[in-house]
């Protein structure tokens, strides 16, 4: 159980706002506002706010973050769905199943193609595939084969049948792959992983609101190792955070690390919360878990024990992300409030001294904290 700490182990700073460039507050959703990472903010949205515009006369606003959020504005023509990518001025739009992806610098199309089933959910991978996925696979489009087509990568497991596919996630070799789908139940919203080893074409299917991979350097190893990080919401309040270290193993580490801790929702705002977002900070060794009603747990990467639980914002959060520099996170609210979380250290430290917990994590904080 997480207690309320003496002094807050966050700053929450104000970044900008999504409804003062003319976007309507009530399309600030999900599916129309994406953060894939800290260099942009994309929107379809409609023209003028006018609330009879349809789709085909959408707009499409991309926000420069690494640029004092300056924004452009583009015509949306027909597209239903826009994806920027994680670092270069590229744009990924979906028009039913046509997909195209243009250099928005040079104005010129890199790559197009259209695909033969439904699409349910799409992300980019990395800075060369995007993920896809239908109501039956997951296919991987590689952006720089010249006239390629998406390739069937694995079929989905039944147990995903009837969710709503909220994430689909890589391991930076692309060995690992995570298809994360969501279905409300009687009393809560219930979660399942489909985790699919590339390598051994098999399926484990875990049950998780919210996962993550990362390259993660364990106390004590020689090698970085890759990571797989689960949140969850078990029942009533009680929830869990895991670190699994997956294969293939680096020869010099020690053993293989399987490690998890038990966390306390608090209720006292909505039943039905849960997790929406992992992110790790690799440089200090935190795992941050973000739930859907705006409560950050932040935990030790190295042992999966939840350090400190605060609510971040009276607000629902939709999208989050790492900010590479800070090594926090980003987040969108409902209200279309783009927000910096930063981790104030010197006070996660103090808590954890006055707590007694974790001695081992407040040294490597604190030599963290002096190396940066």
């Amino acid at each position: 159980m997480q207690t309320a700490e003496k002094h807050p182990p966050i700053n929450v700073n104000d970044v900008f706002q999504l409804t003062n460039i003319g976007i309507p507050s009530n399309e600030v959703t999900w599916s129309r506002v994406s953060m894939l990472s800290d260099r942009w903010i994309c929107v379809r949205h409609s023209k003028n706010n006018d609330p009879k515009t349809k789709a085909s006369t959408s707009t499409l606003t991309v926000v420069n973050l690494k640029k004092d959020c300056e924004y452009t504005s583009y015509d949306g023509g027909m597209t239903d769905s826009v994806l920027m990518h994680p670092s270069e001025p590229i744009i990924a739009l979906k028009a039913f199943m046509k997909f195209e992806v243009f250099n928005l610098d040079t104005k010129t199309l890199i790559s197009k193609t259209t695909h033969h089933e439904q699409v349910l959910f799409w992300t980019w991978l990395n800075s060369d595939i995007i993920g896809i996925v239908t109501d039956m696979a997951v296919y991987h489009w590689s952006l720089w084969q010249e006239d390629s087509s998406p390739e069937k990568i694995f079929n989905r497991h039944s147990r995903l049948e009837f969710t709503e596919i909220v994430s689909y996630q890589a391991d930076p070799t692309l060995k690992w792959l995570a298809l994360t789908g969501m279905s409300p139940e009687e009393d809560r919203i219930s979660g399942i992983t489909q985790l699919y080893s590339v390598d051994e074409e098999i399926t484990q299917c875990i049950n998780s609101h919210a996962v993550c991979f990362a390259l993660y350097k364990f106390c004590d190893n020689l090698y970085p190792s890759t990571t797989f990080c689960v949140g969850s919401r078990d029942s009533q309040d009680h929830g869990k955070v895991h670190v699994i270290e997956l294969r293939p193993y680096h020869k010099g580490n020690f053993a293989p690390r399987s490690s998890y801790d038990h966390v306390q929702f608090r209720d006292d705002y909505d039943k039905y919360d849960f997790p929406i977002s992992l992110q790790v900070s690799s440089k200090y060794g935190l795992l941050f878990m973000i739930t859907k009603y705006s409560y950050l747990y932040i935990c030790d990467m190295e042992t999966a024990v939840c350090l400190s639980c605060t609510r971040i914002i009276m607000d629902i959060i939709f999208a989050v992300t790492l900010n590479t520099k800070t090594q926090s996170i980003l987040g969108i609210t409902r209200s279309g409030q783009v927000i910096s979380v930063d981790l104030r250290k010197d006070n996660l430290l103090s808590n954890l001294r006055d707590t007694a917990k974790l001695s081992s994590q407040v040294t490597r904080l604190e030599k963290a904290i002096l190396n940066s």
